[in-house]
C-alpha cells in the first residue's frame, strides 16, 4: 500500500492488512480513533471516567452530572464506545499478527495505535512509523511511492482545477482497473 499522503484512523488500520506500506516525506498514518456522531469514543470514555472521579470528588455534584449524561448518551451509546476501542485493537493485532516480523509485538502496537495519541488528527510521520513497525515493513524511496506521488499529484491539480473553477472536487477510491470516481460539491466553509 502507497501512502503518498494521509492515511488516517481506519485507513491506518487498512494499511496494516497490506504487505508492505511505502510512505515518504510527505506521508501520513493516523492513531486507529474509532468515532461515534463525530466524537472520538476514547474521549467518551475518558471523559465518563473524569466525571465519575469529580462526582466521587464532589459527591454533591453527582446528580448534575447523571442528569447532564441522561440527555447527552444513551446507554448503547456508552457501552459502544468501550467495545469499539477494543474492538480497534483486536482488528489491529490479528492484522499485524500475519506479519512475521511484527507478530511478537502485534498486540503491544496495537495498543499503541489505539491508546497512545490523545488526538484524532495527530500525525505519525514516517519516522514514527518505522519506528512502531519497522523499516521492513514501512518503505520509503521505492518506486511504487513515486508512482503514487505521480498519480496524487495529477489529482491534486484536477482538485485544484475544480475547486477554483467549478467549486467540485474529485474522489477516486478503488482500483486501477475497476475505479470508482465521484465528482462532488465542495462544502463553502
Amino acid at each position: 500500500m502507497a501512502v503518498p499522503r494521509q492515511a488516517k484512523s481506519a485507513a491506518t488500520l487498512i494499511a496494516l492488512g497490506a504487505d508492505e506500506i511505502h510512505m515518504g516525506p510527505l506521508g501520513q498514518l493516523g492513531p486507529i480513533d474509532p468515532q461515534l456522531g463525530g466524537l472520538p469514543a476514547l474521549g467518551v470514555t475518558q471523559a465518563l471516567q473524569t466525571i465519575a472521579s469529580l462526582s466521587q470528588q464532589y459527591p454533591g455534584s453527582a446528580e448534575m452530572f447523571a442528569r447532564y449524561l441522561r440527555m447527552a448518551l444513551t446507554v448503547e451509546q456508552i457501552g459502544y464506545c468501550d467495545r469499539v476501542s477494543a474492538s480497534a485493537v483486536q482488528y489491529a493485532e490479528r492484522l499485524l499478527s500475519s506479519k512475521p516480523a511484527l507478530a511478537p509485538k502485534a498486540s503491544l502496537i496495537a495498543k499503541e495505535l489505539v491508546y497512545e495519541y490523545k488526538d484524532h488528527g495527530f500525525v505519525i510521520d514516517l519516522d514514527e512509523a518505522q519506528r512502531h513497525l519497522g523499516d521492513g515493513w514501512i518503505r520509503t524511496g521505492t518506486p511504487e511511492l513515486e508512482f503514487a506521488e505521480k498519480i496524487y499529484r495529477h489529482f491534486d491539480w484536477v482538485n485544484l482545477f475544480l475547486g477554483l473553477q467549478q467549486s467540485k472536487r474529485l474522489l477516486v477510491m478503488g482500483n486501477m482497473v475497476n475505479p470508482l470516481i465521484i465528482v462532488f460539491e465542495r462544502d463553502r466553509d
